[in-house]
């Protein structure tokens, strides 16, 4: 480099640090877009495992608890009531062993059945089941009052949250009251519009 007189080691130091300064702030912004990269990253793969590890399961709401004292017999009790509500309710064929797993969500309260998780052994069983659903209109008492959900993840979830919340408010922007506005889904959770039945 060519010093100009004239020049102090003050200009002279600032005429070389600058651009390096601001190479090195260049490099460390790229090192953070890259980072964030990578954690959007694992975030989405960790979400599509989640996905794919819910994927054969249901979860069924408003089924009684049991009354029996131990914890085996009661899961029995709740594996039964799965196979009455698959064949006699819904018609689908199921087995005992296309129900790999049969347990209750959460802590029991008072007065309150706890949701009742059934993994599948194959997505194609839980495919006829979901399939079947329209059926409980016309199956036994019991049966009719059970709802049958998808096991989402906690994203599904939160989303499904704001199209119920998003649903809510459509339905009561709508005028003419002849549409009931629904969350369906997954796979891929969106809004429909339903014309009330009288």
């Amino acid at each position: 480099m060519v010093v100009t007189p004239g020049y102090t080691f003050s200009t002279l130091y600032s005429q070389i640090t600058e651009p390096v300064t601001e190479s090195l702030n260049e490099v460390n912004g790229n090192i953070s877009e890259v980072q964030n990269s990578i954690k959007e990253t694992q975030e989405q793969a960790a979400e599509h495992r989640d996905k794919e590890h819910r994927r054969n399961n249901v979860i069924l709401y408003k089924v009684n608890e049991s009354d029996l004292q131990r914890a085996d017999d009661k899961n029995k009790a709740d594996i039964s009531f799965c196979l009455q509500l698959f064949n006699n309710g819904l018609n689908a064929g199921m087995a005992e062993n296309d129900l790999v797993n049969v347990f209750r969500l959460g802590r029991r309260e008072d007065n309150n059945s706890r949701p009742l998780m059934v993994q599948l052994a194959s997505y194609t069983s839980k495919n006829l089941i979901m399939e079947s659903l329209y059926k409980l209109k016309h199956a036994a008492q019991k049966f009719r009052n059970v709802i049958v959900a998808h096991d989402m993840s906690k994203l599904e979830r939160e989303e499904c949250r704001r199209l119920v919340e998003e649903a809510k408010a459509k339905e009561e922007e709508d005028d003419s009251a002849e549409y009931l506005y629904r969350v369906r889904g997954p796979p891929g959770l969106k809004i429909v519009k339903l014309r009330k039945r009288d």
